[in-house]
């Protein structure tokens, strides 16, 4: 977005200041950690990074928060997190959509480096400040916002006025990246209205906590509005996974499953649908009902047919009912269809090691590794506890190396290739490998000797 922005933090500054601020959200927030919830909103923001036409220059990062409170960020380095608040106030994926392109329009465009290039003696203890508030108000919205007050006390003015520039171009750009992703386009002004309404409900609380860093008026949602017109309408997009997806966080996070039941069972007396057939379900699967989640698991067969995310739970309830066989062929069906999915291959590995098939788990985590461009972390440190299992020492830490690379935890990284180092023999290809991933996490370039690098 030009050369201020670039002089302020260049790319690659950004990507350090976002990896370090995720370090802090992973250890400090509820971070939804369930496998297929979170390969949903992954392959959710993926499809939308892809439509930005930035994903090969910024890689993305999509996750979702344990809490209750309407909000959704951006944070340098491509890391998006949404909370089960906002996605409970969407009715329908392309709603969701609308808020996760308009986030990942404020990475493309660089807004937070923008910021940073916006006031001179102020702009990078501004950025921060910003940055800080939103992790603290994760936890509390007061302190978040007492943070937010103090440390924007002496350029208030000018950078809410920047603030809302931005909006309007996430605005314009997340569109675009909607329609490109074949979503209908009039998502996002619904999306907004939703918000608006929900707000106008929330007099209790005051402003939700995502319009107090998102400032909506009539005119963004006229603007949004007159935006989609010109665009080509698409599709109806199918519900299915995102209803199965909001079930799903809906029993995770629920605090009264009782109250929850009753709800869903109401719900489904009057219309039964993927969402509330689902939940109740899973409900009944936590609470080791089994023969009750199997009547409602295939009546949901009955409205969708086979899907991944039931099928597994499928497995699930095989597995808890000591049918160790039938889960085992559900989910070796399920990896035949999907071997690209980590959710099915973690459960699939789970079963095999269970079974005490090392080699076999080994095999399949490995296949996935290799065959998927950018695989899932937890992936090598479940190849790691395998190899460990297989006696594999020097492995087992090189591969606990590669799962906190793509955390960007790179300090636990480098331990873990020091620790392989100790278990390979000296002056070997093995050694020469560890040494040369060593030096490059040090950022010392090929060829380059450790001292230097130094």
């Amino acid at each position: 977005m030009g050369e201020p922005a670039d002089n302020a933090l260049s790319p690659i500054e950004e990507k350090q200041l976002g990896a370090q601020f995720m370090r802090q959200i992973r250890a400090q927030m509820p971070l939804v950690r369930d496998v297929p919830a979170s390969e949903y909103i992954q392959t959710l923001g993926n499809r939308l990074a892809i439509a930005s036409g930035k994903a090969s220059q910024q890689e993305f990062t999509f996750f979702v928060i344990n809490d209750s409170q309407v909000n959704a960020f951006a944070i340098p380095g491509g890391y998006v997190g949404v909370n089960i608040g906002l996605i409970d106030a969407m009715q329908r994926e392309e709603q969701l959509a609308g808020v996760i392109a308009h986030e990942v329009a404020h990475v493309t465009q660089r807004h937070h480096a923008r910021a940073f290039a916006l006031g001179n003696q102020y702009s990078v203890r501004t950025a921060a400040t910003i940055l800080a508030a939103i992790l603290i108000g994760q936890a509390s919205a007061e302190a978040g916002q007492a943070a937010l007050a103090a440390g924007m006390a002496a350029t208030q003015h000018s950078t809410v006025n920047f603030t809302r520039t931005n909006e309007i171009e996430a605005d314009r750009i997340g569109i675009e990246i909607l329609t490109n992703a074949q979503y209908n386009p009039s998502a996002m002004a619904e999306s907004f209205s939703i918000l608006r309404r929900k707000n106008s409900l929330n007099t209790a609380r005051g402003a939700l906590q995502y319009l107090r860093t998102h400032p909506l008026d009539n005119n963004r949602i006229a603007e949004a509005k007159d935006r989609a017109n010109v665009q080509p309408s698409k599709a109806q997009v199918p519900q299915t996974d995102f209803q199965l997806f909001k079930a799903r966080l809906a029993v995770l996070a629920s605090e009264d499953r009782g109250q929850l039941l009753r709800t869903y069972k109401a719900q489904h007396d009057k219309t039964p649908t993927a969402e509330n057939t689902y939940g109740i379900a899973l409900i009944h699967v936590e609470a080791n009902r089994l023969d009750q989640a199997t009547v409602y698991l295939n009546k949901l067969k009955q409205m969708t047919g086979q899907h991944p995310m039931t099928d597994l739970t499928r497995a699930v309830v095989q597995e808890k009912s000591g049918n160790l066989d039938a889960s085992l062929a559900t989910l070796e069906a399920l990896y035949d269809y999907y071997p690209e999915r980590f959710s099915v291959v973690e459960k699939l590995v789970e079963l095999q090691t269970r079974k005490r098939k090392l080699t076999l788990a080994k095999q399949t985590v490995t296949q996935y590794i290799r065959h998927i461009p950018s695989p899932n972390p937890l992936a090598w440190r479940q190849l790691a506890s395998l190899q460990q299992r297989l006696g594999e020492q020097a492995a087992s830490h090189e591969s606990l190396a590669r799962y906190f690379t793509g955390l960007n935890e790179l300090g636990r990284a480098q331990s873990q290739l020091k620790l392989a180092l100790q278990h390979v023999v000296p002056a070997s290809n093995d050694e020469l490998r560890l040494q040369a991933s060593l030096k490059s996490l040090r950022g010392i370039p090929p060829g380059v000797s450790e001292d230097e690098g130094q």
